[in-house]
């Protein structure tokens, strides 16, 4: 006898109702950077086994481009898009671009600049990231090295709506360059980064941000683990498993984690390594691959190559792995699996092919060169292969492995790191030289059909409501503005079933404004702080949230005699904290490792909590951290024993207590194991817990030196079309161990640094290009003097002109600046902000004011 649940599958089934929701693209295009079903395999038929880079007759290339990308090209409606450097006649390599080619002639259609700004990436790195596509609108969406991110017209190059992702949300842009590719589903374009937010997010965390596509406004917005180690490019996968959607990706916190694609709800995570993992997975059936090149959590061995059951949830680390095989570095290029086999190129070029149930290796490795980063084209039973060096490959997949057809060179100097692509009878190769078309003249041959790909579960077989998703779930707001919230309902598998009507609703609202009953938010002109809200909505017992911040127009003015950060201030209060500077020059004239200890343990409270301890039972290793920070971690200064550290600090420890710094604090042991057997020796423990003091006199805003990866920073206070207006501020510096910090401000995407190891003042916009704009003046600066120091940005014809000037505080500002330049190609917008570098030392800032240079 069937079950009620089997005749409803059979009803819902002969009803059609189990069609597919994430169909494949229909078509020949190749609308994402790993192909339209996320694995790397084209449909495409009667493609070249052989060609050459320098053309001519029997060459098979149709046509090349001379715009180089280190991109991934992705296609749509005939037109191939890119992103590469941008241009400007007397500055030569501004920033970047997108770049529109016709797909059949390698006409450039039209193109797309923007600035690189307030970034440390450098002009070869420049074009990371890959243009999406989205087949419904025909619209393309691109992220760009510093954070950059725009929804294009397809056909046109019109800028539909964009946003500054650093200085509205905080994500990240680094040295390394590394940029996460964007992806669109459904109505949806979802991107990620590692993100320094505010509030409850200030600390750095791996995130993933759906916006809704047609104009921008964040749908749902997730983190994964804390205080990731690396800035990644991985890219999300979308495929269905046992019946439930799941979005796929790696991330900078060594692990590899699933979501609901629609409501950002995470489902599991598996964790490779502590730090970030590059590649992107491959979805096959209900199993999950994918491969690292970092150092293995469960052992010292480098890299990895995994099949994970995705049908379990939560921290599957311990027992979501099917196998797991760790002779094998794959960091970077993504695997594919072909006829049943599972291909992959590890980071030295080799192409490697196991067996996908068992991990079990099939036949010998093919070297493909020396370094890999481009994903591999499976296209016309062929894998077309691209090594870093300029050396490619075609090569024929067998039972044994693959079979070498054919190899070839691209000119000298130019490198492959975006991947092949296939469509429409064509093979794009992109280098950091050219763009190449390759395929039969007389091509006349239809693409065969891709395959189906899994269906989800139908929501008739589940209609009762599991999730609220609250839109928008962020909100930058000015007052005298209004903001209607709705309230999306989703079943457990994360598919959607209607909005709710506010009569269902319970809405409550924590900070400024009001909220009425149809979920419309107000907040009256006549708001002059910078504030934060919280709103609550409620649909029976299911509750979802969105955050807020109010920011007015300007002036604005700080004096952080409140004791804390701006709570509306992004990037900043993780790596900055609030101190009473009367006190903390008390300590430091009586004591300066009291000083010290004051800067060292409000950091703690303020970042971690009330109660700390300090030893090195765990890999964070406290002790030595705190140890570090006074220059004892090493050599006969360092305290091994109780005795030793209460020598050290109990003194200073007490002046803590006496100013209601600390409670309390106490000296324990705990036992280190020595590796000899079961013994043991004794080292210090210190446990703290904090005191009752406030800032109650003159609050300063202290840039730390003691976050991980956090000494070099950037954040920002508002609006990112902020414009024509100087900012000010008084700063302070220390200097340890004989070196000074470097001090800045930010007004309207340019950077005023007072630089401490070069003793000059810079202006600057893009820091690894300063023959993109930059003005130096030499300037000798003591620590422990205050100083004032304005930074003024304006537009003016058609340029953007950056004055800035410094004096000791309290004397009279002079009139003439300090320093002017003039940009050519200039950043018209921009929010204010701070930059610092406190690798040598903290710095302060007092009486912050950014002001309309009409009211100056």
């Amino acid at each position: 006898m069937k079950s009620f649940f089997s005749n409803l599958c059979c009803a819902v089934a002969a009803a059609g109702l189990l069609a597919t929701t994430h169909s494949s693209h229909a078509g020949s295009d190749w609308p994402y950077w790993v192909g339209p079903n996320g694995t790397g395999v084209s449909n495409e038929v009667d493609l070249p086994d052989r060609w050459d880079p320098k053309g001519g007759e029997g060459s098979q290339l149709l046509w090349s481009t001379e715009i180089g990308s280190r991109s991934t090209p992705t296609l749509l409606n005939g037109r191939l898009y890119l992103l590469s450097n941008s241009y400007h006649d007397e500055i030569k390599k501004t920033g970047e671009k997108v770049v529109c080619l016709d797909a059949n002639t390698g006409e450039t259609k039209w193109e797309y600049a923007f600035n690189v700004f307030l970034s440390d990436v450098p002009i070869e790195r420049v074009g990371w990231s890959s243009v999406v596509c989205d087949p419904e609108t025909g619209n393309v969406y691109a992220q760009g090295v510093c954070g950059y991110f725009c929804c294009l017209n397809g056909e046109t190059g019109e800028l539909i709506w964009d946003h500054s992702m650093s200085e509205e949300f905080g994500f990240l842009t680094t040295y390394g360059g590394r940029t996460n590719y964007p992806t669109v589903f459904e109505g949806n374009v979802i991107i990620s980064a590692v993100v320094i937010g505010w509030g409850d997010q200030a600390k750095p965390n791996h995130r993933f941000l759906a916006m809704d596509k047609t104009n921008g406004m964040p749908v749902w917005y997730e983190g994964t683990r804390p205080l990731p180690e690396d800035t990644t490019y991985s890219s999300p996968v979308i495929g269905v498993i046992d019946g439930e959607l799941q979005m796929v990706c790696s991330a900078g916190d060594g692990g590899i984690h699933s979501f609901q694609p629609r409501t950002g709800k995470r489902l599991w995570s598996y964790y490779l390594s502590a730090h970030g993992i590059n590649t992107t997975p491959l979805i096959y059936g209900n199993r999950v691959y994918c491969g690292h090149s970092e150092e293995n959590l469960d052992s010292t061995e480098m890299g990895a190559i995994v099949c994970i059951d995705p049908t379990q949830r939560g921290d599957i680390t311990k027992t979501g792995a099917i196998w797991k095989k760790t002779e094998y570095s794959v960091g970077r290029s993504s695997p594919q699996i072909i006829d049943g086999r599972l291909y992959f190129v590890n980071d030295a070029a080799k192409l490697y092919c196991l067996n996908p149930e068992n991990g079990d290796q099939i036949g010998e490795p093919v070297r493909l060169g020396t370094m890999m980063r481009a994903n591999m084209l499976y296209a016309d039973g062929k894998l077309y292969v691209n090594e870093v060096n300029g050396r490619g490959y075609i090569l024929k997949p067998t039972p044994e492995g693959a079979e070498m057809l054919f190899k070839y060179r691209f000119p000298s100097g130019e490198e492959c790191h975006g991947s092949p692509i296939a469509a429409n009878g064509k093979v794009y190769l992109p280098t950091t030289g050219k763009i190449y078309c390759i395929g039969n003249a007389e091509h006349a041959s239809e693409p065969t059909a891709l395959p189906e790909v899994a269906s989800e579960t139908h929501t008739a077989l589940d209609e009762k409501p599991a999730l609220v998703q609250v839109v928008p779930v962020e909100s930058l707001l000015r007052p005298g503005t209004r903001q209607t919230f709705h309230a999306r309902l989703y079943n457990s598998k994360g598919q959607y079933l209607r909005n709710a009507r506010p009569d269902e609703l319970e809405f409550k609202l924590v900070g400024p404004g009001d909220i009425d009953a149809a979920g419309v938010y107000s907040i009256p002109a006549t708001q002059t702080k910078h504030q934060a809200a919280s709103l609550s909505v409620k649909f029976g017992e299911l509750e979802g949230k969105a955050r807020l911040r109010i920011i007015p127009d300007l002036n604005w003015s700080f004096d952080f005699n409140d004791g804390v950060v701006p709570v509306t201030w992004v990037g900043c209060a993780y790596r900055h904290i609030v101190l009473d500077w009367e006190l903390l020059e008390k300590l430091r004239e009586a004591d300066p490792v009291a000083g010290d200890l004051y800067i060292y343990f409000m950091t703690e409270f303020v970042n971690f909590g009330p109660k700390r301890d300090f030893d090195d039972s765990t890999p964070q290793q406290r002790w030595k951290n705190f140890l570090l920070f006074f220059n004892l971690a090493e050599g006969e200064e360092k305290p091994k024993t109780i005795e030793a550290a209460k020598a050290k600090f109990d003194a200073s420890l007490q002046k803590l207590v006496d100013e209601h710094v600390l409670a309390s604090f106490e000296w324990s042991n705990w036992d280190r194991k020595t590796g000899r057997g079961d013994e043991t020796v004794p080292e210090p423990k210190l446990s703290i817990v904090q005191g009752d003091r406030k800032v109650d006199g003159n609050g300063v805003l202290c840039k730390l030196t003691t976050i991980p990866k956090g000494t070099r920073s950037q954040g920002w206070m508002g609006q990112p079309d902020l414009h024509d207006y100087t900012i000010q501020a008084d700063v302070l510096s220390y200097s340890r161990q004989g070196k000074l910090p470097d001090a800045g401000l930010i007004g309207q995407r340019y950077t005023l640094d007072l630089m401490g190891a070069s003793q000059q003042l810079q202006l600057r916009t893009w820091t690894p290009q300063l023959n993109r704009f930059s003005a130096e003046s030499a300037l000798e600066w003591k620590p422990n003097v205050w100083y004032t120091l304005k930074l003024k940005a304006e537009n003016k014809d058609g340029k953007a002109v950056l004055s800035g000037k410094i004096w000791p505080r309290g004397e009279t500002e002079p009139e003439q600046w300090t320093i002017t330049a003039e940009d050519l190609a200039p950043n018209t917008i921009g929010s204010p902000g701070l930059f610092g570098n406190t690798k040598d030392g903290e710095f302060f800032y007092d009486n912050l004011t950014v002001i309309r240079n009409t009211q100056e």
